[in-house]
């Protein structure tokens, strides 16, 4: 569980997240427990800080917790700029979704990851041919390492 205080226009609240997914976070304010939809973390890894929550389910919370514009998505992490696809940070093999020899799109979805109990996407840097993959279902994973080359 991670607890953050917070100051809104001279009013603090203390927020623990409880739990989160992929799509949905269990939350605490000030006692008081909220199950919040999550719309966009963009492609940045949830770590030590916690994007504003977007969608609150309870009334007197949501107005008093600002609305934050969508966060732009950062460039792919996950690549070079070349033709390896890198690990964005440590973690477990889910799932690798092609193969040797695949032509894939720009943003398609090569392989799923699990990096601090949530699963990441991994997703191909530019079109092409899957040359090489360097990682299979199970593998765990150190940051920086090559996990597939698209040619």
């Amino acid at each position: 569980m991670k607890e953050i205080k917070l100051e809104i226009n001279g009013k603090e609240y203390t927020v623990t997240i409880e739990e989160f997914g992929s799509e949905e976070a269990q939350i605490k304010v000030n006692d008081k427990t909220f199950k919040v939809g999550l719309i966009d973390l963009g492609e940045e890894i949830v770590t030590e800080s916690v994007k504003p929550v977007q969608h609150l389910q309870e009334t007197s919370v949501s107005t008093a917790l600002p609305a934050e514009k969508k966060p732009k998505t950062s460039p792919d992490r996950s690549s070079t700029g070349g033709n390896e696809v890198l690990a964005p940070l440590p973690g477990l093999i889910l799932n690798v979704i092609v193969n040797t020899g695949d032509k894939v799109t720009e943003g398609q979805r090569i392989m799923v990851m699990e990096a601090m109990k949530m699963e990441n996407d991994v997703n191909s840097p530019r079109d092409g041919v899957v040359k090489s993959i360097s990682v299979k279902n199970g593998d765990n994973i150190s940051e920086g390492e090559v996990l597939a080359v698209i040619e």
